[in-house]
């Protein structure tokens, strides 16, 4: 069996128990701009909204819930002339239980409120003194052909992301154990999210036996340890599902977005930006680029971001989108270039956004 050694990444070609793992391409990354952004505060004002009727609640939702619902605030933002354009978004689920249509609002509400606290510096790799952010995005694009070749869920994915940077925010690594941190990550997102989890001997093969199987679970413990077993948080992908519905989005712009946001997972400088501003953000350059739907009042009351708010993150998103064919961190362009993801990969960026590589 042919090893593969890149950089500090290591893996091996074949056949895993599992699925191949093929090694990733050269170093190099294109920042979505200086990481000395400031966060976005959300408008979730929890005064109570006099009036509302549950059964005529244009946003969805029981009436005790819509009574204290922080949307039915931020609608009083808008225009009459939007307040026209406001839909349920969920009418057509009420008869799912699946969808938790009475509760929705409030678990989204939820995540808003409680983003800030699971969020990351944009600049916490300078605690680091052997890694950098260059070494970060070569494990990031070798994670997603590892989720890819798995066939794990999208949120086992975001959920390795988040791991991975909050641990190193928290804890200096060397460069010998960052692919560790990676893999014991991918392993712990996969046992949350995942019916059938890949096994510690899988993640153990794919490394090229870099690491023992003590070693990945010793540092599950030490990670566990420092995030505090906290493992629910909002990443992009939760957000996306519920921007989606409220865009009306089709599954080439679902697709899309996804690819947009995946390759912002690549990149260090798009922790300047809150997960719902990035995902909203990648929602807006989708509908961009198709040409397909607004943002109208649905998506300003659901999102809370004006379009002025995301534009500055919509420009870097596309500034990825068009450098991504050229990219030598291949593996988010070369998986959504595939006919499954109807190869939108190659979809022209949209005019007026990231027209200038150099800002």
């Amino acid at each position: 069996m042919q090893h593969i050694q890149q950089g500090y990444i290591r893996t091996r070609s074949g056949r895993t128990p599992k699925a191949p793992i093929q090694s990733s391409e050269n170093n190099g990354d294109v920042s979505m701009g200086k990481s000395g952004g400031k966060s976005t505060r959300h408008n979730n004002n929890n005064n109570d909204v006099d009036g509302v009727d549950g059964q005529n609640n244009k946003l969805g939702g029981s009436s005790r819930l819509a009574k204290h619902d922080p949307l039915q605030t931020y609608s009083q933002n808008l225009t009459n002339k939007e307040l026209r354009e406001v839909r349920d978004i969920d009418a057509l689920d009420k008869q799912n239980p699946l969808a938790v249509t009475e509760f929705v609002n409030d678990m989204f509400n939820y995540w808003f409120r409680v983003e800030p606290l699971t969020r990351v510096s944009c600049n916490y790799m300078r605690s680091q003194t052997d890694i950098n952010h260059k070494m970060r995005a070569i494990l990031v694009d070798w994670l997603v052909e590892v989720h890819l070749k798995f066939k794990l869920m999208p949120e086992t994915l975001f959920l390795t992301h988040n791991l991975i940077d909050r641990f190193l925010e928290k804890k200096v690594v060397s460069r010998k154990n960052l692919q560790l941190v990676g893999v014991t990550a991918m392993l712990l997102a996969s046992k949350y999210e995942e019916i059938w989890a890949p096994e510690v001997r899988d993640f153990v093969y794919i490394s090229d036996k870099a690491y023992t199987r003590e070693q990945i679970i010793e540092m599950e413990k030490d990670m566990l340890s420092e995030l505090g077993f906290h493992l629910t948080v909002p990443t992009p992908f939760h957000f996306l599902s519920r921007f989606f519905k409220a865009a009306g989005a089709d599954k080439q712009m679902q697709l899309l977005a996804n690819f947009l946001v995946e390759c912002a997972l690549v990149d260090y400088g798009a922790l300047k930006f809150s997960n719902s501003m990035l995902a909203a953000s990648c929602v807006y350059v989708a509908m961009r680029c198709l040409n397909k739907g607004r943002w109208d009042a649905n998506m300003k009351i659901h999102t809370r971001y004006t379009e002025s708010d995301i534009l500055e993150c919509a420009d870097a998103v596309s500034r990825l989108q068009r450098a991504a064919p050229t990219a030598n961190l291949s593996a988010v362009y070369k998986k959504y270039s595939n006919d499954k993801f109807m190869a939108v990969a190659k979809i022209a960026p949209a005019d007026g956004l990231g027209d200038d590589m150099n800002s």
